[in-house]
């Protein structure tokens, strides 16, 4: 396609963006870039103390429900944060984008390029806590570029739609919000998929064609050994797994023919 095209020539574009992004996001607060490993702790922190001591919901037991938690914070907040930032990149730009051409496309990728980035020290960080905790490693960490790479297509393809909503409807940065909000607790963060199958049955079915209970989920089979022991025996891992790659692509696609549909008439409507 030609916007992949567009991306790839123009990709030290994307790369120069990313870097201003990140500059520009860390270059008042004292502790800079040191936010983005502190956010998804004190997160994590939090729904501890929430779901361990106050509401007292049954968990996975093979795992400290800290390291449970942590495994789908650490990759939530770099999908939320950057699709939060891509949502308004457009509008916040009006003045480049009316002064110089270049493919659009390239802000709301640059916004999460720039998440990209600020996600791979957490992730060492993630790495590091769960060394701590002695999770013994297998060769399925392995896996944690694939993850990570479809998790990105998959981000890339949402920033794209909600970038192109916002410059038509100034309203879609509060639905994004509320969204993304209720999805984290939709997605099997804080509880088992176990605990959904008890619900009901035809419930689960629709609930696991959520793209994070796949993300959450191989993050945590990548990370934790045995983890997929833990999982329902109505998991099927590899289905599910094609079925994220599937999703995550069919976004992608949907957000580059939706922006390029809009793109000529972002000067007027900005």
């Amino acid at each position: 396609m030609t916007a992949i095209k567009d991306l790839i020539s123009y990709r030290h574009l994307v790369w120069d963006l990313a870097i201003k992004d990140i500059k520009v996001r860390y270059r008042s607060p004292v502790l800079g870039f040191l936010w983005a490993i502190i956010v998804p702790l004190v997160m994590v922190f939090i729904y501890k103390f929430v779901f361990s001591n106050i509401i007292r919901a049954g968990f996975v037991e093979n795992f400290p429900f800290f390291i449970y938690l942590m495994t789908a914070i650490f990759p939530w907040t770099y999908f939320s944060s950057s699709v939060n930032a891509a949502t308004e990149s457009i509008c916040s730009n009006r003045e480049l984008i009316k002064k110089t051409y270049f493919p659009r496309q390239i802000i709301p990728v640059s916004v999460v390029l720039a998440g990209l980035i600020n996600f791979i020290p957490a992730l060492v960080v993630m790495l590091i806590i769960l060394a701590f905790f002695r999770i013994q490693f297998t060769i399925l960490i392995l896996l944690l570029p694939v993850i990570l790479l479809v998790q990105t297509i998959f981000t890339i393809g949402l920033a794209l739609i909600v970038s192109t909503l916002q410059v038509i409807l100034r309203d879609v940065k509060y639905m994004v919000e509320l969204i993304i909000m209720a999805w984290l607790f939709l997605s099997p963060g804080f509880y088992s998929l176990a605990m959904v199958l008890n619900i009901s049955e035809i419930f689960f079915k629709c609930y696991i064609l959520n793209p994070f209970v796949g993300f959450f989920s191989l993050y945590r089979i990548a990370l934790l050994k045995g983890f997929s022991d833990t999982l329902p025996p109505q998991v099927n891992i590899y289905g599910l797994s094609c079925w994220l790659i599937i999703v995550s692509v069919i976004v992608l696609v949907v957000g580059l023919l939706v922006f390029k549909k809009f793109e000529q008439r972002f000067s007027d409507l900005i």
